[in-house]
Parts: structure tokens; C-alpha cells; sequence
């Protein structure tokens, strides 16, 4: 298994951190049962599990984080909460989120590369 499908997969898991950091800190807006932990999770447990059998599962590993940074940035609260530093719970989950999803997508596209790239050679 190659070091950054693990990578892509443990940032992934980094991103459900910071969401439930901020859900446990109280953080309004979230639905009652928020999406974002799943996606991330499962993708994740995917992504570990099926990647070796099933290329294309790389995919989700860039799709899902991206997916997860996008929305967090149209719905706009992520600055405010980064803004204060002092609202501990917050911010820190903010920060490992928007961390994690981006390390994740970074290290999902030199997954994809490398497995892509070895194909090719091979």
C-alpha cells in the first residue's frame, strides 16, 4: 500500500475530526444529522479498503474532500470561526477541517498519479 494512499486516507479522517470537534463545541448550523463525517469516514474506510482491488476508488478520495471544502466555503461561516482563535472549540475544528480535506485532496491526487503512473510503465 502506498504511503499516500494512507496519507490521503488518514487526512480524510483528520477533516471528521474537525467536524465533530465542532459539532461536540456547538457550533450552529449543522443539520441534526450532518453529512460531512460520513462522506469523509466512508470515503476514508474506501479508500483503505479497495483501493489495491479498485483504482478508480482513488477518485473519491480527491472528489469527497473537495466536495466537503467547496460547500464549507460557499456557506461562508469558516472564516468567522478562524477569525477567533479565542472560541477554542471552533476554531480548532475549523482548522483540522479545512487542513484535513485539503492535505487529503493534495495527497489523493499524488495517489491517483502514482497509480495511474504505474499502469502505464507497467
Amino acid at each position: 500500500m502506498n504511503r499516500s494512499l494512507v496519507a490521503n486516507a488518514f487526512f480524510l479522517f483528520v477533516g471528521v475530526a474537525g467536524l465533530i470537534i465542532q459539532i461536540v463545541s456547538g457550533v450552529p448550523g449543522f443539520p441534526d444529522i450532518p453529512p460531512g463525517p460520513f462522506i469523509l469516514g466512508v470515503t476514508g474506510i474506501l479508500v483503505l479498503a479497495l483501493a489495491a482491488r479498485f483504482r478508480w476508488i482513488l477518485f473519491l478520495g480527491i472528489a469527497a474532500p473537495l466536495f466537503i471544502l467547496v460547500g464549507g466555503l460557499l456557506e461562508g461561516s469558516f472564516w468567522g470561526r478562524l477569525a477567533d482563535p479565542g472560541d477554542f472549540g471552533p476554531f480548532l475544528g475549523t482548522a483540522l477541517l479545512i487542513g484535513g480535506v485539503i492535505a487529503a485532496a493534495a495527497c489523493g491526487v499524488v495517489a491517483v498519479t502514482r497509480a495511474y503512473r504505474r499502469v502505464a510503465a507497467g
